[in-house]
């Protein structure tokens, strides 16, 4: 049942999440602003999307953590301060050494958010309604992600970089509702519970390698220093494993880790994410430059998939609470890789094609996501949530930071004049980022290979 306290608590998760995604975009626009102000390089400034995408990745499962033990609430509640002060403070920075500083505390806030928040929507809603809410959650995501870039570029026309800051520190209105409608049911703490320091550092330093790694693909393609610093990260997350399975209080429970169903549904949303990210970055790009598309007609190719996503994240959520997330999520897939094909196939020819494929391409991806959140969430033991869907969400995060690095690279390896690699006609420029595309495609298809470890209904939960 949906009480009044679990809806006005769903009205204040929404309402952040919209501020942290809107946020993002807006960010993303203001990068050349800022450097331009600084007088610094895009090396330099690339530094505060970097630092903010290392301290979310480490924190995401942190938080989660840190959660279980201390009390979501409080949590969640000094996160959003952590998020609306940092980017304040950031708008105010007198250097960019002092802003990339300043964007690492914020995204260490920021990381608590969508985990917490997730985690308490888990524990708020019966099983039967938790796939609803997390669609719900995930419907605010689609509307701002799809209006983010159009309130950027306007205060950017207006004012200045600072401002796009300032507005997600707007979100510090939002605090003393959450403090009220957040249930304190919610700080309830894990028994005996510690924090393994040891095994935080050695999974942090792993996952901070491997988004890195990301960084460094992007900017100078698959060279020995990408292959060290992913060796790196492999090697810090080996020691992690091997950790947690000989100390008596581990960060994780190995037993997390070895379910077969828990490990499927983060690598389906890890590929899912990175065919996402890799496919909002691409095709911006591609309708400017090879459209020439002016940035407002871009944003309408876009809205398409804003609004499957949020007209159908509620309604497949709930489709995964009744039936398991194994249907939705194989629906989606379907949609994803249909999306991207079609994408592909217009990419330099007709927009409208590009917003029809964008289009169920958002189908595709309001079907996997609030089912995957909603099955970690059933299999995952209570008293563990934090960390059960915190290491969900670095996962699916660093998906994300593949999927842009696999996309870039791609398009930057092939010649201007590359040829279809399918034999698509009347391409012309766009051929390479059409076969970019289709990279991102086979990473869909991977994840449609897993389907059949995804839980369906009724799924055993995980045995500590």
């Amino acid at each position: 049942m949906k009480s009044k306290g679990s809806k006005s608590a769903l009205i204040i998760f929404s309402a952040v999440v919209f501020f942290a995604v809107i946020n993002g975009t807006m960010i993303n626009l203001a990068l050349p602003f800022v450097g331009r102000d600084f007088n610094v390089t895009e090396g330099t400034y690339g530094w505060i999307s970097t630092v903010y995408a290392l301290m979310f990745g480490i924190f995401s499962a942190i938080n989660g953590r840190i959660g279980d033990i201390v009390g979501m609430r409080r949590l969640y509640l000094a996160g959003l301060l952590v998020f609306g002060f940092g980017a304040i403070a950031v708008a105010l920075s007198p250097s960019i050494e002092i802003a990339i500083i300043l964007r690492g505390f914020h995204g260490a806030g920021a990381a608590a958010l969508p985990v917490l928040g997730s985690s308490m929507i888990a524990r708020l809603f019966s099983p039967q309604d938790r796939g609803w809410a997390m669609g719900v959650i995930l419907s605010v995501v689609g509307v701002a992600a799809s209006i983010g870039p159009f309130i950027g570029g306007i205060i950017l026309q207006s004012y200045s970089w600072r401002v796009v800051f300032l507005f997600a520190g707007l979100s510090l209105f939002i605090w003393p509702f959450a403090f009220k409608a957040i249930p304190k049911t919610m700080d309830t703490r894990s028994k005996n519970a510690t924090f393994d320091l040891v095994g935080a550092l050695l999974m942090g330093g792993g996952v901070s390698a491997l988004i890195y790694s990301f960084q460094v693909l992007k900017n100078t393609g698959a060279t020995l220093h990408f292959a060290s610093i992913v060796a790196l990260g492999l090697i810090l997350l080996m020691g992690f494993w091997i950790w947690i399975n000989r100390t008596q209080t581990p960060f994780a429970p190995p037993a997390i880790l070895r379910n077969g169903q828990y490990l499927a549904t983060c690598f389906v949303a890890f590929l899912s994410n990175a065919t996402r990210f890799g496919t909002i970055v691409l095709v911006p790009i591609f309708l400017t430059e090879v459209n020439k598309l002016a940035p407002i007609w871009t944003g309408v190719v876009l809205i398409p998939g804003a609004i499957a996503i949020a007209f159908l994240s509620p309604k497949f959520g709930q489709m995964g609470s009744n039936r398991g997330a194994h249907c939705p999520i194989f629906i989606g897939t379907i949609f994803l890789i249909l999306g991207n094909l079609i994408t592909a196939f217009y990419t330099g020819g007709s927009p409208i094609g590009v917003a029809v494929g964008m289009g169920l391409y958002g189908i595709g991806f309001a079907g996997i996501q609030s089912p995957s959140v909603t099955a970690v969430s059933l299999i995952v033991p209570k008293e563990i949530t934090g960390v059960g869907v915190g290491i969900f969400m670095m996962i699916f995060f660093i998906g994300g930071a593949f999927g842009v690095a696999i996309s870039v690279t791609a398009v930057e390896l092939q010649a201007v004049d590359a040829l279809s690699w399918l034999g698509f006609e009347g391409l012309g420029m766009g051929a390479r980022y059409s076969n970019a595309m289709l990279v991102l495609t086979a990473l869909a298809v991977a994840g449609l290979a897993l389907n059949p470890f995804i839980p369906r209904k009724n799924a055993a939960q995980i045995v500590l």
